[in-house]
């Protein structure tokens, strides 16, 4: 028995599944109207659950991902960790869809 982050048949983890690429968007990420120079990644869709991966988004980055029905307001990037951002912060916007 292969556990939950073992690879399936299309190269995955069972931690983060295959998106349909028709419905990936675009973004351009800008938390500055919070004061902000960008947004650390989430691991998951909470704001408590931030990253300190090196990588994280500045203002003004074009980013890919999927809006989340099952986690309205969030956005699942096309990161290979599968991290998160929420389109609001602090109930301004940080992502404008393209």
């Amino acid at each position: 028995m292969g556990n939950s982050t073992s690879k399936n048949s299309e190269g995955t983890t069972a931690a983060h599944p295959p998106m349909n690429e028709s419905e990936k968007v675009t973004f351009t990420l800008d938390a500055s109207a919070n004061g902000c120079s960008g947004m650390f990644w989430r691991t998951k869709p909470n704001m408590g659950s931030s990253s300190m991966e090196s990588d994280w988004p500045r203002n003004g980055a074009k980013l890919q991902g999927w809006k989340s029905a099952e986690n309205p307001g969030w956005v699942r990037i096309d990161h290979p960790k599968g991290f998160w951002l929420p389109e609001e912060q602090h109930g301004k916007k940080i992502i404008f869809y393209d």
